[in-house]
């Protein structure tokens, strides 16, 4: 008893050590999108990212304020629903927003009338000033392969009605949804439907029509990949879809903090046509430079910028690819660094809430069977739920943010360390609690002493496997408005940009191995001998 007791008295040093260390990383590292003055969201195209570089490059160069960009945010209204909720403070926001039901609207498809409406409906909604437009238009078109327009004669929607029975489309993820401008007012405005629908991220409907994975897709009239893969785009020819000019939007509380923003956020208004808009687009989409590149350069011919901005992989863009790749990582080293230690983090922060609720159910569920059943069917529903479900359904209920991810991977990591202490307390000889009960230790002595030593090395099994499902589910959090190193990951997948998917997922990865080792030498350091 007195080795139990020792590698026990061990066991709950390290596990306060743990949990020490979890509650200081949560109180002390706040993410850089807290500690900045500003915050600007963008959604996951990237017309947008570019537009929030420009902004935070002349921000930071012509007032003394601090700039962070929340990317990939799933679409234009979790960008407002980021704002209402303080997540961020701007964005890139188009008017046929209106047409998605915030407020009453009248129904017009004039471009004055609705960028009206959007101007004033939202600053009466949200408190939002809504700039006027930069100077382009992003709406929706259809678009088909070259030899599809060829074959069926296609030039115009409507002549897609005799063929779109047997055809499938591809669209972005909240087209199908959308209620004024979205799949179904389509079909009852032209009379048709598609054989199949398959949504998915805007970037990645281009290279499905090319790939022949679909016949139809849902384009933006600014994307490059219209460019790219020679698309054909059929005229709206009963005019269904709504104007969608671009304008900035800020939260009027921000611009009554710091009124210099005004002047500042002014500077582009009306000076990006579509044609430039497609352009920049197609430089980091097609050629694969930055965002931030792509911006900085711009505002430079502009004359906005001083050249002495430029980076070094803008100065060298004929550099080698190995070069190439330590330019990014020299600059962008910061944010990598911040992105990956926000992620772990998080990742503690759910695994310390974890060990806190679920050693103390695992007990109940190993001394009172009926009760654990019930914390047994309830975790295990947890588990099985789909984990971008989860993160949606927890958006929904909490919000948006890094404290929701953290609930997340609190729910997600409760199952393993419940069943595995469980297990761990329902595997402990009966010869040997029979022994500590004739030494006359009371239940908790029994439990405290004898049953949980004994039980440790299944706990570190389920804190072993919980650690490594968090981590991989919290590279999730940008779609509900987290940090972390999904933010780089999906950002790659958005722009076909390798070595930013890289950069975010095999620090992940690593983090994933370099858990399941720690806890791999913990666990065996922990080992207790049961007879």
């Amino acid at each position: 008893m007195k080795v139990l007791n020792q590698k026990w008295s061990k066991t709950i040093r390290s596990l306060f050590t743990l949990v020490l260390v979890i509650t200081l990383f949560s109180v002390s590292v706040p993410s850089k999108a807290a500690a900045a003055d500003v915050t600007i969201g963008t959604q996951t195209f990237t017309e947008t990212k570019i537009l929030a570089e420009m902004y935070k490059a002349l921000i930071e160069d012509r007032t003394d304020l601090s700039v962070d960009i929340k990317t990939d945010l799933a679409a234009s209204s979790v960008v407002l629903r980021s704002i209402a909720q303080g997540e961020v403070d701007m964005g890139t926001l188009y008017s046929g927003e209106i047409f998605n039901g915030y407020f009453e609207i009248e129904d017009t498809k004039d471009r004055a009338a609705v960028l009206r409406q959007a101007q004033d409906g939202f600053d009466e909604l949200y408190n939002l000033k809504w700039y006027d437009p930069l100077g382009f238009e992003n709406t929706y078109t259809l678009a088909v392969r070259p030899e599809v327009a060829e074959q069926y004669g296609l030039s115009t929607m409507s002549d897609l009605k005799e063929h779109a029975g047997n055809m499938s489309i591809g669209v972005d993820t909240t087209w199908l949804e959308r209620p004024a401008d979205g799949y179904p007012a389509f079909t009852k405005e032209y009379g048709y439907t598609f054989a199949s629908t398959s949504p998915m991220e805007i970037s990645l409907v281009y290279q499905a029509v090319a790939d022949k994975i679909v016949d139809v897709v849902l384009a933006y009239t600014t994307d490059p990949g219209l460019k790219e893969f020679n698309l054909v785009t059929l005229e709206d020819d009963k005019q269904f879809f709504p104007p969608f000019d671009a304008s900035t939007v800020v939260k009027k509380e921000l611009l009554a903090e710091y009124p210099e923003l005004d002047e500042t956020l002014s500077l582009l208004i009306g000076t990006i046509d579509a044609d430039t808009m497609t352009d920049l687009n197609y430089q980091v989409d097609v050629n694969k430079m930055e965002p931030k590149n792509v911006a900085l350069m711009y505002l430079v011919d502009q004359g906005l910028l001083d050249e002495s901005k430029l980076p070094a992989s803008v100065m060298n863009p004929d550099a080698p690819p190995l070069q190439k790749f330590g330019y990014y990582l020299t600059e962008n080293a910061s944010y990598l660094w911040n992105m990956t230690w926000v992620h772990i983090v998080m990742v503690l922060c759910g695994l310390g809430l974890a060990l806190v609720i679920g050693i103390p159910l695992g007990i109940i569920s190993a001394r009172y069977q009926r009760t654990g059943r019930v914390i047994m069917f309830i975790t295990n529903i947890i588990q099985v739920l789909p984990s971008l479900a989860l993160l949606a359904l927890l958006m929904v209920l909490v919000g948006l943010g890094n404290a929701t991810v953290v609930v997340g991977l609190f729910l997600y990591s409760l199952n393993p360390v419940v069943r595995n202490t469980y297990v761990g307390l329902s595997e402990v000889n009966a010869g040997i609690k029979d022994a500590g009960k004739g030494m006359g230790m009371s239940p908790l002595q029994l439990l405290w002493k004898v049953e949980m030593p004994l039980s440790l090395p299944f706990l570190m099994a389920g804190l072993r496997v919980a650690a490594v499902i968090a981590i991989g589910v919290a590279t999730l959090a940008p779609l509900i408005g987290g940090d972390g190193l999904g933010r780089e990951i999906y950002a790659g997948l958005n722009q076909r940009h390798n070595i930013k998917i890289l950069a975010g997922a095999i620090p992940a990865a690593l983090l994933a191995i370099l858990a399941d080792i720690i806890l791999g030498r913990l666990s065996n350091r922990f080992k207790v001998a049961k007879s």
